[in-house]
């Protein structure tokens, strides 16, 4: 049962991720296509009329979008003011001036922090999942655009890729009783304090060609099934009468903890297995690594044998610790694959979903299908030249070449660029052209580092919500050696822990966001590889991370 929770469990949070990306196109779109950003800067200076002009245009620009976007279930786009005055609400536009409920947590986050984020959320009169993101112009912060999805998205898209049936049940405690009694969305649960979306009951029934009541498990069944929903931790039971194995996995907001409902999940044992094969390809990926690092591990240790003058029992005595050395670099190399693959994937997978969308409205045009195609081609060349970085560097033979040091910085911040702008990142760049600085070495190992230094900088900014967060990078070249300076301005490392920073192993992050061991290969790049330093030290703003190499 453990495995069939975990296996759901990711499903659910795969199609959360697939949403989100679709938020983040959708975004994109209306910011390009309404220059909403635009219009509320301009209101800053107009009075009534002039603003219900500008109102007026922003809902034409924005109703047909919305109307298509109503197959991909989405149930509302607002245009928030900083004030929380609803300036626009496609759900009901004929509403005006009304504001958002101050107790609404997920836009008081955006509001405060001008960051992204999204959640599952119940209003007074409504629920669904929320993804929010910050308008803003030339540094002024002018509000913020919502886009809500209804649960009968997220349950219709894991029925329909996953061969499954799924409900959602949602807590009744957030909701405005009045609305409750005379609404056509929400019906009472079998238990109470809980409530049915009645599109998901609908679909259900669409689905099996059943009665929803015939599709009700037993009492005694359903009684179980809420009691594991209120103990708010996902995991499985099977219904014998059903033949059927039910998964639960509650539902809380993001920002605030409070726990919103749970989604249900039923499969047969048939189904299982299929959703266990969507792993499938994941898990061969990582055994091809596996074996290509098991098979470089044997051509060092044959090479060890060869060595005559050592005796029988030195000779085992070094092979352990090969072995030792061995098996944390493939930690090392698995560690990092992943942590240099996660973005480019990720900047795939959007381009790909903003081009069937595009395609899907009629917006899609010739140029903008090449222009996309180049950037996936770039992004999935990264992908390849990343497995051989990874394989250079558990050999013994590296291949060295003459590198231009401003080129191989400005490569890595293209890298990372999509990213910060994303987490409204400033990124301070201080290079110095002028004086192109040539070096000896191994390509790619540099921009490793600065990126896996740049993508630390930028998740410390991030997890302690700093606004207007930067990141200054800096390159000057000297006589005899060029330094390298990273500098952010998220508070800095607490200083009893800096001698600890570089140790294998050692991470302040949580434990499935690091691994502990991008700074320990940064610094042995730096300085067994290149021959330089690494080092780190608080400055004013925050962390300064300084590398030094030899001309």
């Amino acid at each position: 049962m453990v495995q069939t929770t975990h296996s759901y469990v990711k499903a659910y949070h795969s199609i959360i991720h697939q949403y989100k990306e679709l938020s983040e196109v959708i975004f994109t779109g209306l910011l390009n296509f309404t220059k909403v950003d635009e219009k509320l800067y301009k209101i800053q200076t107009k009075n009534f009329n002039q603003k219900e002009k500008i109102r007026q245009e922003l809902y034409l620009q924005t109703i047909k979008r919305f109307n298509l976007l109503k197959k991909k279930k989405i149930i509302n786009i607002d245009y928030i003011l900083p004030n929380n005055t609803i300036f626009l609400r496609l759900s009901n536009p004929k509403q005006k001036g009304n504001k958002v409920d101050s107790k609404n947590k997920g836009i008081n986050y955006v509001q405060k922090y001008k960051l992204p984020t999204f959640t599952h959320e119940v209003t007074n009169n409504t629920s669904g999942y929320k993804f929010l993101y910050p308008l803003i112009k030339d540094g002024l912060y002018l509000g913020v655009v919502s886009l809500t999805f209804s649960e009968e998205a997220i349950t219709k898209a894991l029925m329909k890729q996953y061969e499954i049936l799924s409900n959602f049940i949602i807590s009744d405690l957030n909701f405005n009783k009045n609305f409750l009694k005379n609404n056509n969305y929400y019906k009472e649960a079998h238990f109470k304090g809980f409530l049915h979306n009645q599109a998901i009951l609908k679909d259900l029934q669409e689905i099996t060609n059943q009665n929803i009541q015939d599709l009700k498990p037993s009492k005694t069944s359903s009684k179980k099934l809420y009691e594991l929903g209120q103990k708010k931790e996902p995991a499985s039971i099977f219904i014998k009468e059903k033949t059927s194995i039910i998964t639960i996995i509650p539902i809380f907001h993001k920002i605030s903890g409070e726990y919103e409902g749970f989604v249900s999940i039923i499969s047969k044992g048939t189904t299982i297995n299929l959703l266990n094969n969507n792993y499938l390809t994941i898990l061969l990926l990582f055994i091809f690594l596996y074996a290509t690092v098991i098979l470089l591990f044997l051509q060092q240790k044959i090479k060890n044998i060869k060595d005559k003058e050592l005796t029988q029992k030195m000779m085992k005595k070094d092979q352990q610790l090969l072995e030792q050395a061995k098996m944390a670099q493939m930690g090392e190399m698995l560690g990092n694959i992943a942590h240099q693959w996660r973005q480019p994937l990720s900047a795939i997978s959007t381009i790909a979903s903003g081009l069937k969308l595009n395609q899907e409205f009629g917006l899609l045009e010739e140029k903008d299908v090449a222009k996309n195609m180049d950037l996936i081609v770039e992004n999935t060349k990264y992908l390849s030249k990343t497995i051989d970085t990874f394989r250079d560097f558990i050999k013994e033979k590296k291949v060295e070449k003459e590198v231009i040091i401003q080129e191989k910085i400005d490569e890595s911040l293209k890298i990372v660029q999509a990213t910060l702008d994303n987490y409204h990142i400033k990124l301070i760049k201080k290079i110095d052209y002028k004086k192109p600085v040539t070096i000896k070495m191994i390509s790619d190992e540099l921009s490793q580092v600065i990126i896996n230094i740049l993508n630390n900088a930028k998740d410390a900014i991030s997890q302690k919500n700093i606004e207007k967060g930067w990141i200054k990078i800096t390159q000057k070249s000297l006589k005899e050696r060029v330094i390298i300076t990273i500098e952010d301005n998220a508070g800095g490392i607490k200083e009893e822990i800096i001698p600890k920073i570089f140790n294998p192993y050692f991470t302040t992050k949580h434990q499935f966001q690091g691994t502990g061991l991008g700074l320990y290969m940064s610094k042995t790049i730096i300085e067994k590889h290149l021959k330089g330093t690494l080092k780190v030290e608080n400055g004013k703003n925050g962390a300064i991370f300084t590398i030094e190499l030899k001309r």
